[in-house]
């Protein structure tokens, strides 16, 4: 059995740093576009749709949003201080009455 000295464990480090940084993207967000919106705003009809089906159907719907966020469960708030924005949608996640996963909350842009 071979042991790993300090020294050398800690020249591993460096490399495990690269490869974290080349597996793991920041994800950058779209410019927040200010009012007054265009197009389609609120999704009342998503309720109780699955993820992908709400996606394609804003991205359908309204061209001018580029930023949609999935938040799963209601448990967690996305920051409130970015003011309103026509180009991002929030999806909330979670089980639905009818069973599985689907859209729990009404989409709408801001």
């Amino acid at each position: 059995m071979t042991k790993i000295s300090f020294a050398s464990s800690f020249l591993l480090l460096p490399l495990l740093i690269i490869l974290l940084s080349t597996i793991h993207k920041p994800t950058t967000y779209a410019e927040c576009t200010p009012p007054p919106c265009q197009g389609k705003q609120s999704w009342p009809e998503l309720v109780g749709k699955d993820p992908n089906t709400a996606y394609n159907c804003i991205r359908h719907d309204n061209p001018q949003v580029n930023n949609i966020t999935f938040l799963i469960s209601d448990a967690l708030r996305p920051r409130a201080d970015n003011g309103m924005c026509c180009n991002h949608v929030l999806l909330v996640i979670g089980n639905i009455p009818s069973g599985g996963d689907g859209i729990i909350k009404v989409p709408h842009v801001g």
